[in-house]
């Protein structure tokens, strides 16, 4: 509990049995629950999640929207925080994310990498992208976003009525982001964390970054 509030941790993994290890090794003692939700993983995340008491969700169709869609209606607490399970986002953002979002009395808030202290914790092709879609969406949308790829989000467990995210893959990230931050009934922020070189192989390749912009671009022109 965090000041009288259950919050729920939920992490999409594929492949990430080095990496998810450091991170429930390192869980706040605040944290009430952690749900991993295992993506048709061929390593041992199954068996590392199971062995830290975490709740697990199976979900055979990949994707990193398609992982957090099965994995936050399980959720039970008033607060869900999302993270990567690579271990490239320390659980020392979390108290940071919930005092800002307490502070704030914010509905939603996204944890912004950058600048990044670590200057090569993440590959240049994915800073490049990451920083001009966030421009483009900032153009196009109006909205004050520096980080559109973070996949750590702390918001109250209500806005999963409010908000409804299409994209299955990376795209959810910015999907979910765009989509609260122009909602007029959310108060929506975003507040620096820490981050660190990711644990294991990088999932990001440039036909993401290619998808996302697509991505992006639907949204501003379709809006569903």
């Amino acid at each position: 509990m965090y000041n009288n509030k259950k919050i729920s941790v939920v992490i999409p993994c594929y492949n990430e049995e080095e990496g998810l290890k450091a991170v429930l090794e390192n869980k706040p003692f605040f944290v009430d629950e952690v749900i991993v939700v295992d993506n048709d993983s061929t390593d041992d995340t199954y068996d590392v999640a199971r062995k830290h008491g975490s709740i697990i969700v199976h979900e055979k169709k990949r994707g990193y929207g398609q992982a957090l869609k099965s994995g936050l209606p399980t959720a039970s607490g008033d607060i869900i925080i999302t993270l990567d399970g690579d271990n490239s986002l320390p659980l020392t953002n979390i108290e940071i994310m919930l005092s800002y979002m307490e502070k704030g009395h914010y509905d939603f808030v996204t944890g912004c990498r950058f600048p990044m202290a670590h200057r090569n914790a993440q590959p240049a092709v994915n800073k490049i992208a990451n920083h001009f879609i966030s421009w483009l969406i900032r153009v196009l949308f109006k909205i004050d976003l520096r980080d559109s790829q973070s996949g750590m989000m702390a918001f109250k467990k209500d806005l999963l009525n409010v908000i409804k995210v299409q994209n299955t893959g990376m795209g959810f990230s910015q999907e979910i982001k765009i989509r609260a931050f122009l909602n007029p009934e959310l108060k929506c922020g975003e507040v620096h964390i820490s981050y660190l070189k990711r644990i294991g192989n990088v999932k990001f390749k440039k036909i993401n970054a290619v998808q996302n912009l697509f991505s992006v671009l639907y949204l501003y022109f379709i809006r569903p």
